[in-house]
């Protein structure tokens, strides 16, 4: 027995140095330097535009021109409006020559229908990439239809048609972690509003002031090859690459575009600096309304851009060459503050649109009441800023007010396996907190229709709610009714609205449910003071 045991402990001594030679003379497993992600929804026109074929499945031909390799993987999600939504999982590899709505590159997943507007779709495809195609960089290409603000990505098969918001995008992102740069083949998405609802998810989010040809001008043919011969590269340098490729493939399909890469870390000086140029603008332009009108008539607008959108850096510029505004040193140090934020903010801008430069980022500022989408705008995290009270200021001046002073609110409540009695009351809302500051109380008729009406000569923020006053003593408690108008339909009680000069807002339903003391309608001593103005 001594015997046979040394000679196993010779054996695994041998086998061990063996082992260990092989380890350490081999060939090192190839470390993944960057893995790009490519959102490609084509679950609507895009995808049967191009004389009958896919100008999504074009712009994943696009990265197949140069395809993965060791160290830089490319993984992309494709919808497709003509196999009924279903979307695949791609592994993108080089091929060239690929007969129309062709992919040759290997086929990871079948996910099935999905819609591409659903912020889950986009979360499930991260959730996927990060588990299976680790790197030390990543970088997510959006590839859709693109509305600034207001979101991206369109389903038109298995959605509803409307966008992925940008809040519901930056929730899909945050589960993944952080993207080192995010690129928008998409239209409008150079934005301050956009960059802001952005910040914690991405270090670099590169876009277009414009609308984008629906031809692809992506041009990963090009800065995609950068990136495979120098996988080493920055994230800031790639992203100058990126702007600098879409620029050449679009004057070489002779297509006019822009497109800026921005620095994140640098938005929320920038942000802040807006909002201050925005207040002060409200309470230092006087009887010079005029001339803040005049900057924003003066400033390039062009079949390419969204008419509610404006370059923020030649508005303020074209403020500051007014003869009084221009001249007001509050106004003026204000405005020299957000071109300094814009400098530093914008990484590259770009355009090959003859006689005009671009500063890299629009703001929102329509000139109507009705083209002023308040109620979704003040769902943005940029709304900390006020900018959204400064809107609503310029259009009262600018004579776009769309409905005098009014403000009209209607809609019904109802209260299910209930019937409402005489004492049911819609009001607003005006708190932040947890405490009821209800105000404008108007009782609903027998029905639950209801209306809301009264004179507003700035900006309110406000929840819708209603209140059935069961036991009749004038104060919540358990037993009455009670519930908001739920505008975004999420569930939760936060819908703060932001009600501007001429707002009317019908068709605002609210479901009463019973305050049981156990529920988000727990009152504290606070909340039993209901104020009635009205």
């Amino acid at each position: 027995m001594k015997k046979v045991a040394i000679v196993l402990v010779g054996f695994a001594l041998i086998f061990g140095i063996f082992v260990g030679c092989k380890k350490s003379t081999g060939p090192e497993e190839e470390k993944t330097l960057w893995t790009i992600v490519a959102y490609m929804d084509g679950n609507n026109n895009l995808d049967i535009s191009l004389n009958g074929n896919s100008y999504t499945i074009a712009d994943a031909q696009n990265l197949e021109l140069v395809g993965s390799t060791d160290k830089v993987k490319i993984i992309a999600a494709i919808g497709s409006i003509k196999t009924g939504g279903i979307v695949k999982y791609y592994y993108i590899e080089h091929h060239t020559d690929e007969l129309p709505d062709s992919l040759s590159s290997r086929v990871l997943r079948n996910e099935g229908t999905k819609d591409m507007s659903d912020p889950q779709t986009l979360k499930d495809f991260l959730a996927f990439v990060k588990n299976n195609y680790p790197a030390e960089h990543y970088l997510l290409i959006i590839d859709d239809h693109g509305g600034g603000w207001r979101g991206a990505c369109v389903d038109n098969q298995n959605g509803s048609g409307n966008m992925m918001t940008l809040t519901q995008m930056k929730s899909a992102i945050e589960e993944f972690g952080k993207f080192d740069i995010i690129v928008f083949h998409a239209c409008l998405m150079s934005q301050v509003e956009v960059v802001y609802e952005l910040k914690d998810v991405c270090d670099y989010v590169l876009g277009s002031e414009f609308t984008l040809p629906m031809e692809s001008i992506l041009g990963a043919d090009e800065w995609l090859r950068t990136l495979v011969d120098n996988p080493s590269i920055s994230p800031e340098e790639l992203s100058r690459s990126i702007v600098d490729a879409v620029y050449n493939a679009a004057v070489r399909k002779g297509k006019k575009t822009h497109f800026a890469a921005i620095k994140t870390d640098k938005i929320r000086t920038l942000a802040v600096r807006i909002g201050n140029l925005g207040n002060h603008l409200v309470t230092e332009s006087g009887s010079h309304w005029d001339e803040v009108v005049d900057a924003w008539n003066n400033t390039h607008y062009t079949e390419y851009d969204d008419p509610t959108f404006i370059d923020i850096r030649e508005f303020v510029n074209k403020i500051k060459n007014e003869p009084h505004i221009g001249t007001n040193p509050i106004i003026k140090a204000d405005a020299d503050s957000v071109i300094s934020a814009i400098n530093k903010a914008v990484l590259r801008t770009i355009t090959n649109v003859a006689g005009m430069t671009r500063g890299g980022l629009t703001i929102y500022l329509p000139s109507s009441h009705d083209q002023f989408d308040s109620v979704n705008y003040v769902q943005l995290a940029f709304k900390n800023t006020n900018w959204y009270a400064f809107i609503s200021k310029f259009i009262a001046n600018a004579g776009g007010g769309g409905g005098g002073e009014e403000v009209t609110i209607s809609g019904t409540i109802t209260w299910p396996g209930h019937g409402l009695i005489n004492q049911t009351y819609a009001f607003l809302d005006t708190s932040h907190t947890s405490v009821i500051v209800g105000i404008l109380a108007t009782p609903a008729n027998a029905d639950g229709s209801y209306e809301i009406s009264f004179r507003l000569t700035g900006t309110l923020e406000a929840i819708v709610e209603a209140w059935d006053d069961v036991d009749g003593d004038g104060e919540f408690s358990v037993g009455d009714g009670i519930g908001w108008y739920d505008h975004n339909h999420d569930g939760d009680c936060n819908d703060m609205l932001a009600l501007t000069v001429g707002t009317t807002l019908t068709d605002a339903i609210i479901q009463l449910a019973e305050i049981t003391g156990a529920t988000i309608w727990e009152l504290a001593s606070s909340r039993k003071n209901f104020i009635q103005i009205r």
